[in-house]
């Protein structure tokens, strides 16, 4: 017996330092990525002509007087490093983070990252600052949030891949296509990106150990970074009221008693599952609330405007306003005829996941529809992989978000959209991975991966010279 401990200790013991390295793995790749999409941005920024001269007029002139002092090289180099990462929707991150929200489409873009650069840039790159200027040192501050929760979001994708997939190697395949998104340089910019994946896979890792509160706090701040971080809080409701396990100790005894206790654990379930669902959402609520004191506070002695609908009506939302006023965002308002080089960007994306979604039901539509209640196949064929059970919300969220980036989006965003989705990188690593596709449909493994790395580069390119798309 006592050999048979020793055995087992041994196994465990190498699993655990396997694990290890793989995750030291990760992050090489993860920060090598990193580096070759910032390079690759700096290489073309030096050849191509920017489509857009925004930047040279949003940062504050060179200062020639630094010309000769040797920290001028040093503002040079944020000067370089701004010109690639400091594109579209960054000017608003960069702004924000400097001046506050002063314009009414500025809350549009959530707080946590801004505050993440100016908390960053206020103390431990404060002596940067005085050296480049706050503008750039902000940058700074942006670029390394972004990277940083880059390298995290690939580890914790990883782990949260062997909890959920019951098989490792397909967990480490994922965390690589993952590295290599077709979000690529989004990922690394003044984006919400990357910072948003951490905090989603950080929280769904944390569901998957059924620590619910810490998820529900995750996920809160996750809705300070971007809306959609709400829809995660379904997998409390999920864990807690749908999933065919949540009902178990319910069946058997009948007895009126243990029907009242029965009765009364459902009903703790409930008011459980709201409160977490309410603790995923204060993000948002925070900074709604923060946005209808701003935007609707008429000052003393000024005559009243013209009053918006968000500050009469509960049910308007600030964010939605300036989405739809600003960036025309609504229900397929996006179906037009001049729009339809974006759904082509966004095809391969769309394809992608109605693949992924057709493979998981085809294997076992039963389960499928019937919210995981019912299998046709045995439950030892459906454990592990890509078509493990535990799956199921998964592809139910994927399916819902899917539907609403097609019809109110800007269809072209589907790509760094889908970067904090885990089931989007499970489906190409079980793609990438899957040894029963056979050799003639090795074709599937190159156009995914091809997809990823061929979209990601072209975008850095593009993105680095501020050309669309966004």
């Amino acid at each position: 017996m006592s050999l048979s401990k020793r055995e087992s200790a041994s196994v465990s013991r190498a699993a655990s330092a396997h694990v290890e390295d793989r995750i030291w793995s990760v992050v090489k790749y993860a920060v090598l990525s990193r580096v070759i999409s910032l390079a690759l941005g700096a290489a073309s920024n030096a050849f191509v002509e920017d489509y857009d001269s925004s930047l040279s007029v949003f940062l504050p002139p060179v200062d020639e007087a630094k010309a000769s002092v040797a920290f001028w090289s040093l503002e040079s180099l944020a000067r370089a490093l701004a010109q690639i990462v400091v594109r579209w929707d960054a000017f608003y991150f960069v702004h924000i983070a400097d001046a506050g929200y002063i314009y009414e489409q500025e809350h549009a873009f959530f707080p946590l990252l801004p505050l993440l650069m100016r908390a960053l840039t206020s103390t431990v790159l404060s002596p940067l600052a005085s050296a480049i200027g706050r503008q750039l040192a902000l940058v700074v501050a942006g670029v390394l949030v972004s990277n940083t929760a880059f390298v995290l979001a690939a580890v914790t994708l990883y782990r949260l891949g062997c909890r959920s997939l019951s098989n490792e190697k397909l967990a480490y395949v994922s965390a690589l296509m993952f590295v290599v998104a077709p979000s690529n340089m989004f990922m690394s910019a003044v984006y919400t990106e990357s910072l948003f994946a951490w905090l989603a896979f950080s929280a769904l890792l944390l569901v998957s150990y059924e620590q619910y509160l810490l998820a529900a706090l995750c996920l809160g701040a996750s809705t300070l970074c971007r809306s959609n971080g709400i829809t995660y809080a379904g997998f409390f409701v999920w864990n807690l009221l749908v999933r065919q396990e949540a009902w178990a100790e319910f069946a058997g005894d009948r007895g009126m008693r243990r029907w009242r206790a029965k009765i009364g654990t459902l009903l703790s379930r409930v008011f459980y599952s709201l409160i977490l669902v309410a603790l995923s959402s204060l993000g948002f609520v925070a900074f709604e609330i923060f946005g209808r004191r701003k935007l609707c506070k008429i000052p003393a002695g000024a005559s009243e405007p013209e009053r918006r609908l968000y500050c009469s009506d509960s049910l308007s939302t600030v964010y939605g306003f300036v989405q739809s006023k600003y960036w025309d965002v609504g229900f397929l308002r996006y179906y037009t005829l001049q729009q339809a080089p974006n759904f082509l960007l966004a095809a391969p994306m769309i394809v992608l996941s109605v693949a992924g979604l057709w493979a998981y039901a085809a294997h076992d539509p039963t389960r499928f529809v019937s919210l995981g209640w019912v299998q046709r196949t045995p439950a030892a064929a459906a454990s592990t992989g890509y078509f493990n059970r535990r799956l199921l919300p998964h592809m139910y969220l994927w399916a819902v978000l899917l539907f609403v980036a097609t019809t109110s989006m800007h269809v072209q965003v589907i790509t760094r959209f889908f970067s904090g989705l885990p089931v989007v990188f499970w489906f190409a690593g079980h793609a990438v991975a899957a040894a029963s596709l056979g050799p003639n449909r090795r074709w599937v493994q190159w156009a995914v991966v091809g997809y990823f790395v061929g979209y990601g580069l072209v975008g850095a390119v593009l993105f680095s010279n501020f050309f669309p798309p966004a």
